[in-house]
């Protein structure tokens, strides 16, 4: 094994943490949980290949969004105990890197959403702008930004059930 073998596994590692925080794993993972549920609750046969189209959609719909998040809230990270080791207020990510993979996850999960049906894609793309454009900003001016930020924080359970049906009716309002 050469030193830039190793060098390269220790740089993965660091890129594949970045990236994980960057995008939030947890809470990514818990809003695609949602979207699932609205896809289970709205069908009774559900087809293993749209599960996995929502599954890597909504991944990338929610991590952009937490990465365009901490792109806009960087200086306020940088101040905060709790939020100053991020990626981009330490310096381990550059802004432009992370507003590429933000726009690159944006791109790839309107098309594989779009691949489900237009709907889905259309609801995804929405909740990145309400939640990038409206409820970010909103944070620090005002706690209606919880209002605005409900939105965004309903869309993947109706974002599933459009993929199971491709209907918005009473049902996923």
């Amino acid at each position: 094994v050469t030193s830039n073998t190793i060098q390269n596994k220790v740089n993965f590692k660091a890129v594949f943490r970045d990236f994980k925080q960057l995008t939030k794993v947890g809470l990514s993972l818990s809003v695609v949980f949602s979207s699932l549920a609205g896809y289970l609750i709205a069908l009774d046969n559900y087809d293993i290949s749209v599960i996995i189209l929502l599954v890597l959609g909504g991944y990338c719909m929610v991590g952009a969004s937490n990465s365009f998040n901490q792109i806009i809230e960087r200086d306020l990270d940088a101040l905060m105990d709790r939020t100053k080791n991020r990626p981009i207020p330490s310096g381990r990510v550059s802004v432009s890197s992370a507003f590429v993979l933000s726009v690159v996850l944006t791109l790839i999960g309107i098309v594989v959403l779009y691949r489900i049906n237009a709907k889905t894609a259309l609801f995804g793309a929405i909740s990145i702008f309400i939640y990038t454009c409206m409820y970010t900003p909103l944070k620090a001016k005002t706690p209606l930004s919880v209002f605005v930020g409900a939105f965004p924080g309903a869309i993947p359970f109706m974002l599933g059930w459009v993929a199971a049906t491709n209907n918005f009716g009473i049902e996923a309002g």
